[in-house]
């Protein structure tokens, strides 16, 4: 059972004075997040770029070619309802991209959820994606045109008919905008358990008590969020971080390699612990899971962590895409 201790709730009213109400639940957790990459900007040259089909189906796509750039320009050509990518964080999309040159298309995915991909976009990458999409709103259909150099570093691509100085076109369905870090209601640290501190990017370390580690598999909802819950079958997009409660020291951490995980969440694919933390956990959620052997790895070794090891795990709850849809 899902251990939960008492904290503080805080409730945000809208004003109902003739004023529209503002974003309430996960959607106005998603509002307050920061703005890590800049909006993006539109231009003269994408605007020719249009498109028919429904989101979600492949598009039919035309531009006057060939069209050429020296930033990169977003066009929306359906804007969706969901909550709007703000950088630093994963999304998922399906897309179709041509040479602007020619309107040749070189590479798509199949539009049927099979091969849709998860990227993770942020700052400082050669191709700047972050940007490209920053402000879009989950649900929405974008063209984005790339300039040669940014694209392909003015090399080309003889293997897909890209020429040095040709610009790309990627049409691309945004179908799932995913946080960042967790976020809702913090809850207080409980006496006797790890503490937890937080960077400002939301990575995680912790202070563990002199105190015995506890026999039994602890749960607990450091923040608690509102979104939707995970349940065995679902993919999970997460963060986390485990430690040793013997000696507070890090064994793996999904932060440190800059972007997050999805895993599909079985009964036996992970230690029992770690599932019983995540079946039940809500999206936006971080959840402290300290674990016993009987829930970990027992009397058997596994890569740095010793035999007969209490573990601790912080893991942020960024999303799932439920069974149903995978």
């Amino acid at each position: 059972m899902r251990k939960l201790f008492a904290a503080a709730l805080i409730v945000v009213t809208a004003s109902i004075s003739g004023c529209a109400a503002g974003p309430t639940g996960l959607a106005a957790d998603y509002a307050a997040l920061p703005e890590v990459c800049a909006k993006y900007t539109t231009g003269e040259a994408s605007a020719s770029i249009n498109a028919t089909g429904d989101f979600g189906s492949k598009p039919t796509v035309t531009f006057t070619s060939p069209l050429t750039t020296d930033e990169i320009e977003t066009k929306v050509l359906i804007e969706g309802s969901g909550p709007a990518f703000k950088g630093g964080a994963q999304v998922k999309f399906e897309y179709v991209a041509f040479n602007a040159a020619n309107g040749n298309e070189f590479a798509s995915s199949k539009f049927d959820g099979t091969d849709a991909v998860a990227q993770f976009f942020t700052t400082g990458q050669r191709l700047d994606f972050c940007h490209a999409l920053s402000g879009v709103k989950e649900g929405s259909r974008v063209a984005v045109l790339i300039p040669a150099l940014m694209a392909h570093d003015a090399k080309g691509d003889p293997a897909s008919g890209i020429t040095p100085t040709d610009n790309l076109i990627f049409v691309i369905d945004l179908q799932r905008v995913y946080l960042p870090k967790a976020v809702g209601e913090a809850h207080a640290p409980q006496t006797g358990m790890p503490t937890v501190v937080l960077a400002p990017s939301g990575q995680p370390g912790v202070q563990i008590p002199k105190s015995q580690a506890p026999a039994e598999l602890t749960i607990l909802d450091l923040i608690k969020g509102r979104g939707e819950t995970v349940e065995i079958g679902d993919k999970v997009t997460l963060h986390y971080s485990g430690f040793l409660w013997s000696s507070g020291d890090k064994f793996d951490s999904s932060w440190d390699t800059g972007a997050p995980v999805q895993w599909d969440l079985t009964e036996t694919g992970f230690i029992k612990g770690f599932v019983d933390a995540l079946d039940g956990a809500v999206v936006g959620s971080q959840v402290l899971a300290v674990i016993p052997p009987s829930a970990g790895y027992g009397d058997q070794a596994s890569d740095t962590i010793p035999a007969n090891s209490t573990l601790v795990f912080v893991i942020d709850i960024l999303g799932v895409d439920k069974a149903s849809n995978n």
